[in-house]
């Protein structure tokens, strides 16, 4: 077994890190996660104006060596610049988008401040983001994308494939897409983890209580619900690109002032 790795300190112009993965979500199986961390960098006036094309360019952290499977205990994080995070989420992005609802485990006076933006992301716009990620998992459980062989109920990984029929996590995680952009059209934010009786359901299709044809129809609803949701004009049409670009700009100011 390999000894863990040691992942640097967070950069000096870190202003957020959040839990993000399953266990953030509240769909993990208890003592058999690893942890998936989040953090957010403001660029220097040189990484952001310098010569240097690309910036801060995104880093992923292990404590596992690359291609060895992180398991229980075991942390992954992934750093971004606040400029990437920003155009992320501002394109509907799902993954990034729960940055700004999820749990904090470091924050500055303007980490706090980025989640409280977390509205100004919110519009239709996101929906084909969702749904698209959603119905990608879908086909490939089907066994009619890429990755599933061609075998319904296939996913990648091979021990709850064998013991369920289906790859349980990659179903849940599909599901979880329909439910999430759901709420976050509907109520303006995303719980996490995620409420009863969504959130118990989809523990349920994790732990392989749920048969494969049951999970299937419930996607197949949640699919049309995220196709009516296109049309709900009650829902801004996209995000609110100038309040978003206004803070971005004050924020590095702030921070790079803060350095002088």
């Amino acid at each position: 077994m390999n000894a863990p790795l040691e992942i640097p300190p967070l950069p000096d112009t870190t202003i957020l890190m959040v839990e993000v993965g399953s266990t953030a979500h509240g769909t993990g199986i208890d003592g058999g996660e690893d942890h998936d961390q989040l953090a957010v960098i403001v660029e220097t006036p040189e990484q952001l104006m310098g010569l240097d094309e690309h910036g801060f360019k995104t880093v992923m952290q292990r404590t596992q060596p690359e291609g060895v499977q992180s398991g229980p205990g075991d942390t992954d994080r992934t750093l971004h610049s606040l400029r990437r995070l920003l155009r992320l989420a501002a394109s509907g992005n799902p993954s990034i988008l729960m940055t700004m609802w999820a749990p904090v485990e470091f924050a500055t006076a303007e980490g706090h401040e980025l989640q409280e933006l977390g509205d100004a992301f919110i519009g239709r716009h996101v929906v084909p983001r969702y749904r698209g990620y959603m119905q990608s998992q879908v086909k490939r459980l089907l066994g009619e994308g890429g990755g599933g062989h061609g075998v319904r109920g296939s996913g990648g990984r091979p021990e709850l494939i064998e013991q369920f029929g289906y790859d349980t996590k990659y179903a849940m995680h599909a599901a979880r897409l329909g439910f999430q952009c759901i709420e976050l059209l509907s109520t303006g934010a995303l719980q996490l983890p995620i409420a009863s009786p969504d959130g118990d359901w989809l523990r349920d299709v994790r732990y392989g209580r749920v048969e494969f044809d049951e999970w299937f129809e419930r996607t197949v609803e949640l699919d049309a619900a995220l196709e009516s949701l296109l049309e709900d004009e009650s829902v801004p049409r996209g995000p609110d690109s100038k309040r978003i670009e206004a803070w971005s700009v004050d924020t590095h100011r702030a921070i790079w002032d803060k350095a002088i």
